[in-house]
């Protein structure tokens, strides 16, 4: 995919983020629902949105900029650098939340120790799904 390209749809993308969180928003406000969750996340969704379009309008302001940001996304240390950010981030996410359940556990909380106890294994399974993935294209 050409990198123009690559950054219209990251355009879209924004686009609809806060094309989604006004749908939220207008839920919520419309009283069809008592849910709050709705408008947080409304709002959390529009100001990804507006974030992401600034940061187009940064990159896109010349065919300099551009062509920076595109050594910098493809550049093999920092490609390094967002894989060991993600493993590391995976590896702390799963261990902090075994923690958290274990924790809850043994005071007897278990409203949440379910929730969280699935969202790892979710987590997991979806990590061998793309291992398995990646494998196979290997």
């Amino acid at each position: 995919m050409d990198y123009k390209q690559k950054l219209k749809t990251r355009l879209y993308t924004a686009i609809t983020y806060i094309s989604s969180g006004i749908i939220f928003i207008a839920l919520y406000g419309s009283k069809t629902t008592e849910n709050q969750y709705l408008f947080s996340l409304g709002i959390a969704l529009v100001i990804m949105g507006i974030a992401r379009i600034i940061q187009y309008k940064r990159i896109t302001k010349d065919e300099e900029s551009i062509r920076r940001q595109k050594v910098a996304e493809n550049d093999e240390r920092n490609i390094a650098i967002l894989n060991k950010a993600k493993s590391t981030a995976f590896g702390l996410y799963i261990f902090g939340v075994a923690t958290i359940v274990i924790v809850l556990e043994i005071l007897e909380i278990t409203k949440y120790t379910n929730i969280l106890a699935l969202s790892v294994c979710v987590l997991a399974l979806l990590y061998w799904i793309c291992y398995w993935i990646y494998q196979k294209r290997s």
